[in-house]
C-alpha cells in the first residue's frame, strides 16, 4: 500500500468503516468487561454513536467529510469534554477498538497503522484537570 494512500481507501471506504464500527459497537454492547465505557451510553446513544462514528471516521481517515457536511466541524475535544476521560477509560476504549480492528481489518500492517492513529486520537481526549 503506497504511503500516500488514504486510510479511508485502505480500509475499504464506506464499507470498511461500516464493518469496523459495527464490530466496535457489537463488542461494546455485548462484552460485559467493558461496562465502564458502555455505561456512558444509553441504547439510543449507542445507535447515535454508530452513525456519528461512521460519519466522523469517513473524513478523519481521508474520505468524504460526512460529519462536517451533516453536523458542522467535529470539534472532537469539545464534544468529549463533559465525559470524564482518564487513562483507564481511554485504555478501555482502545481495547474495544483493538478487538474491532482485529475482527474487521485483515491486513496486519493496516491494523497497526489504524491502531496508532486511534491511540494518538484517544490520548488527545484525556481530560487534564
Amino acid at each position: 500500500m503506497p504511503e500516500q494512500s488514504s486510510l479511508y481507501a485502505a480500509i475499504g471506504g464506506e464499507d470498511g468503516i461500516a464493518r469496523l464500527v459495527a464490530s466496535y459497537v457489537r463488542i461494546l454492547r455485548d462484552d460485559p468487561s467493558f461496562g465502564q465505557l458502555r455505561a456512558l451510553y444509553t441504547l439510543e446513544g449507542i445507535k447515535r454513536y454508530d452513525s456519528r462514528m461512521r460519519e466522523f471516521l469517513s473524513g478523519w481517515l481521508g474520505g468524504p467529510a460526512l460529519y462536517q457536511e451533516r453536523h458542522g466541524l467535529p470539534m472532537l475535544r469539545e464534544s468529549h469534554r463533559a465525559i470524564p476521560i482518564d487513562q483507564a477509560l481511554m485504555q478501555e476504549w482502545m481495547r474495544v477498538m483493538r478487538m474491532a480492528l482485529n475482527e474487521a481489518i485483515a491486513d496486519p500492517a493496516l491494523r497497526l497503522r489504524l491502531e496508532g492513529a486511534f491511540a494518538q486520537m484517544s490520548e488527545s481526549l484525556i481530560n487534564k484537570r
